[in-house]
């Protein structure tokens, strides 16, 4: 394929197309007033704007005839250009013909495709790539939102599951003290297994039932006692028959490992590749209102991402911290926040992370000295 042709500051085509543009994007502006001096200065011999497009226009059918330009028209469209840049600041005409290319399916983007292709065909391609990573982006944040919302999900289940779990053995417990309470109460030998307590109990006949058997035993509390622990075991049974595989591990002192590993590993990745997430498509959506893209921009988005995950990743270690003031900032936002909502913010607030991490390191080597 042949190789697109590269634009130059003095080309022609591109300061004409870039002044299109520019004339383009200030006139949906109305906040801008293209003739006031505070943006600065007309080209030398236009005393009015009016002026300054009376002689643009000519200049600009030259160019599209393919005339050759003399110095002094050069000069004019670069002066004209650049007033037209501090008019429009902090957009430019470059960040204008980026954006109409990236926008160029949108229809308040065609009138000046042809302007922008016109003045940068090498940017294209890039525009191109933007355009289809964010796309890309979009669709994997909602996917990744999905698969959050998921694991928070299955956590906030998995830790019931330990706590009903936790509460019925500690029933067990309370029971199993009571039965040797009542045990000393009616001088029997205690027997503190619930099992062996429960199962010391005589058949006697049904009253209403001939021929029937009943469970005798020895005393009322006795009898509600052994009622309560087969309640509980029909509970605990049935608790551990939700710990199915593979989702919760059948051995329930398996799954708090499991679901820390989830809730302070996993949870935090995701989380700091969402924040980062949120942070890209919040600036790429400001960009594109403000027409403040560039070709650069892509490759800082994915640097970005990879710093969020970065700091997902970092930020278990930071929580489990206990030592000088600065860190123990990050244990109490940690603390109060928790590790996924915190691996969120880092990756959201990257910058804020990095005045973090050099305070600290400022901190460490003056301890070190």
């Amino acid at each position: 394929m042949p190789e697109e042709p590269r634009s130059t500051a003095l080309d022609p085509d591109l300061l004409t197309a870039e002044i299109g543009l520019l004339l383009d994007y200030l006139s949906g502006l109305p906040g801008r007033i293209l003739a006031s001096p505070q943006h600065g200065h007309l080209p030398p011999g236009c005393a009015t704007y009016d002026e300054a497009l009376a002689r643009y226009f000519p200049v600009d059918e030259k160019v599209r005839r393919g005339e050759t330009l003399p110095p002094s028209d050069l000069q004019f469209l670069l002066e004209l250009r650049n007033y037209l840049n501090a008019c429009a600041e902090p957009a430019t005409g470059a960040s204008v013909a980026f954006t109409t290319l990236v926008m160029r399916r949108l229809p308040e983007a065609r009138k000046g495709k042809a302007d922008a292709e016109r003045a940068y065909p090498e940017w294209v391609p890039m525009a191109r790539n933007l355009s289809r990573a964010m796309m890309y982006m979009l669709c994997l944040a909602v996917i990744i939102t999905l698969s959050i919302a998921t694991l928070a999900a299955y956590i906030y289940l998995g830790n019931a599951k330990v706590a009903n779990l936790t509460d019925i053995k500690a029933q067990f417990k309370s029971l199993d003290e009571e039965i040797v309470r009542e045990e000393v109460l009616t001088n029997r030998p205690p027997k503190t297994a619930v099992l062996t307590y429960c199962a010391d109990v005589e058949p006697v006949q049904d009253p209403v039932n001939p021929g029937g058997m009943l469970v005798g035993f020895h005393t009322i509390a006795q009898s509600h006692l052994c009622a309560r622990f087969n309640d509980l075991r029909r509970k605990q049974d049935l608790a551990y028959e939700s710990l199915s595989p593979p989702w919760f591990p059948p051995d329930d002192r398996a799954l708090p490992a499991q679901l820390n590993v989830v809730s302070g590993y996993v949870l935090p990745v995701l989380m700091g590749l969402l924040g980062s997430m949120t942070y890209v498509l919040r600036r790429y959506l400001r960009s594109v209102g403000d027409r403040l893209l560039t070709p650069r921009d892509l490759r800082e988005y994915i640097v970005r991402l990879v710093l969020g995950t970065v700091f997902g990743v970092a930020i278990g270690f930071f929580t489990s911290a206990n030592g000088n003031a600065a860190e123990q900032v990050i244990v109490n936002s940690a603390s109060s926040l928790g590790a996924p909502a915190l691996a969120f913010l880092a990756g959201y607030g990257v910058e804020t992370v990095f005045r973090l991490l050099d305070g600290l390191a400022e901190q460490f080597s003056s301890a070190r000295k």
